[in-house]
């Protein structure tokens, strides 16, 4: 697996290159439809496709979420939940190598479509461990490496790897990209998947996915796999600068699109998931505990 840092990708893209980009005045910026249409193969989540609005990249208020609209994939109809929010019947997922196309018609006529084949699953995950890296007390700033078990297929794979804490997951800008160039077709033990920093400031911003862990918090993993198109559309969201939840708070720019229609952004994207968790028996332990019974057996 080739990993990127997506937090610091901002940083080494901002120096390593330049593109012109059309940024219009407060009053002139371009209204789009931005599109958030990310399903997955899990039966007990709710399937999901958010509408809402671009708004002047010089304003910082809420955009406006886009109400009555009409959302089907394939022969499913997404009811609308709450203002923008589209929501399948419970127990509907996605299926791997199965295609699927959206559609959406606004309540001024407009119409758009995507279609998307989700992939299959690149990774099974086994389990996950964890291990303290660094901070002295509770008090202080500390870092954990979550630890990886499993087997990843021989497919050309791209992946979104992802945690939680107690069911909280960390905001998507603190997500990984990663490209597979190493693991196919072969066992994975112990690989420190991801590093996450317990800080004070980030906890105070985005709640408990960062607070410090404790006896008793659970940690989940999921990696999602992706296809190229999907991978290349995230890759341009931050390096575009553009690392904000939600996606479309301010006005982006050449990005691409698999969504067919007038003055659109987003993706429509199908993605298997994997996922495991580990129960947290003492935050301070510097070691994989998988791996050391592993060893002793």
């Amino acid at each position: 697996m080739k990993k990127i840092l997506l937090f610091s990708l901002l940083l080494l893209l901002g120096v390593a290159c330049s593109e012109e980009i059309d940024v219009r005045s407060r009053s002139e910026y371009q209204d789009f439809l931005a599109v958030q249409a990310v399903l997955n193969d899990r039966a007990d989540e709710p399937q999901k496709v958010v509408l809402s609005r671009t708004i002047s990249y010089f304003h910082e208020e809420k955009q406006p979420m886009v109400k009555g609209a009409s959302v089907q994939v394939n022969n499913t109809i997404f009811k609308e939940m709450e203002d923008g929010v589209y929501v399948a019947p419970m127990g509907f997922c996605c299926q791997p190598l199965e295609n699927y196309h959206l559609q959406i018609r606004l309540p001024d006529g407009e119409e758009y479509e995507a279609d998307a084949q989700m992939p299959e699953r690149g990774f099974e995950i086994e389990a996950i461990d964890y291990a303290w890296g660094g901070g002295k007390t509770m008090d202080s700033d500390s870092v954990w490496t979550i630890g990886l078990w499993g087997i990843e297929k021989e497919l050309e794979s791209n992946y979104i790897v992802t945690h939680a804490v107690n069911g909280l997951y960390e905001p998507f800008e603190k997500s990984l990209l990663i490209q597979d160039v190493y693991f196919n077709d072969h066992n994975v033990v112990a690989f420190p998947v991801e590093v996450f920093f317990q800080i004070a400031d980030n906890w105070k911003q985005y709640g408990d996915c960062y607070k410090y862990l404790e006896q008793g918090d659970v940690i989940t993993l999921e990696i999602w796999s992706v296809d190229r198109g999907f991978f290349d559309f995230l890759f341009s969201v931050y390096e575009g600068g553009q690392a904000s939840i939600p996606l479309f708070s301010t006005q982006p720019a050449n990005y691409p699109t698999n969504i067919r229609g007038e003055r659109v952004l987003g993706y429509f994207a199908a993605c298997p998931v994997a996922r495991a968790s580990v129960v947290v028996d003492d935050p301070f332990r510097t070691y994989y505990k998988r791996a050391v019974m592993a060893l002793q057996e």
